[in-house]
């Protein structure tokens, strides 16, 4: 039977339209295109991966607890029986690898620990690995590294670093620096060369050492010997003990084989007899 061929631009197309405006549409004479022009409100489920702008979207592990909520700025990843405080006064909290830990406060993040807590008022704490760490309410800016051992460590300072490891800490390899002060409550051991750059004491008394003892130094003040002393051998043709301004009361010299004290303004001489040490 005849026919007639129909070209495409005889076609009448339907009329596309979108109530909702979340389409763009656009009708040509061969087809129609339809683009998304505004935002969409709604839950959503995805099956396979979602790109934007050829990258893949970070998505949420398969296993632990892992939420992210917008309006808080809280994010727990791969968690476990771990609360996230969500208000006013508790937000933009991170835990990553956390169990049974309660994380509020503003600005604070735990990494790898377990029985965390960090309360309402702390914020911009640290913890990095650790187990039975508590930053108290007032606690601000601190830091802690910790072992995974159950004994309890509460962190209520503020700028501060707090490192407990019940087998050591041990420092491989370059040297370490203190600028400030150094306190350590228990004895030490230095197997090394100790150098003291500048004044020390002990027990609350000066250090005597073999450059304080040699060399020509001074002794000030009332020295005790528990075991005895002894002299070194007098040479030479002058002698004097104590400031060449004013001798000093119970000075001792050696000149030959006599001991000599300056009492009462003069040099008194005493013979030295017996057998030599």
């Amino acid at each position: 039977m005849p026919f007639n061929k129909i070209q495409p631009e005889q076609i009448q197309l339907a009329t596309f339209f979108s109530d909702s405006g979340d389409l763009n549409i656009t009708q040509t004479d061969t087809g129609v295109q339809m683009n998304l022009s505004k935002n969409l409100t709604g839950n959503f489920a995805f099956t396979g991966q979602v790109l934007t702008n050829g990258k893949r979207v970070f998505g949420l592990g398969h296993t632990g607890s892992n939420v992210f909520d917008p309006d808080s700025g809280n994010l727990l990843f791969l968690g476990g029986s771990t609360e996230m405080g969500q208000d006013v006064n508790n937000f933009n909290n991170i835990a990553l690898l956390t169990q049974g830990s309660n994380i509020s406060g503003i600005n604070n993040v735990a990494i790898n620990t377990k029985s965390t807590i960090f309360q309402t008022g702390s914020q911009n704490n640290t913890i990095v690995a650790g187990n039975s760490v508590t930053f108290g309410k007032v606690a601000t800016g601190s830091a802690v590294i910790k072992d995974s051992a159950a004994t309890t460590l509460t962190v209520n300072d503020q700028n501060t670093l707090t490192v407990q490891f019940a087998n050591g800490h041990f420092f491989e390899a370059g040297d370490n620096y203190f600028e400030g002060a150094a306190s350590f409550d228990s004895s030490g051991i230095f197997s090394g060369k100790l150098d003291v750059l500048s004044d020390a004491t002990l027990s609350g008394s000066t250090i005597v050492n073999e450059d304080l003892l040699n060399g020509g130094r001074t002794i000030t003040g009332v020295q005790r010997f528990a075991t005895g002393f002894q002299l070194p051998k007098w040479e030479g043709r002058n002698m004097g003990a104590g400031p060449s301004t004013a001798l000093a009361t119970g000075a001792l010299a050696i000149s030959g084989s006599t001991l000599c004290v300056f009492v009462g303004g003069s040099w008194a001489g005493v013979a030295i007899s017996g057998t030599a040490i």
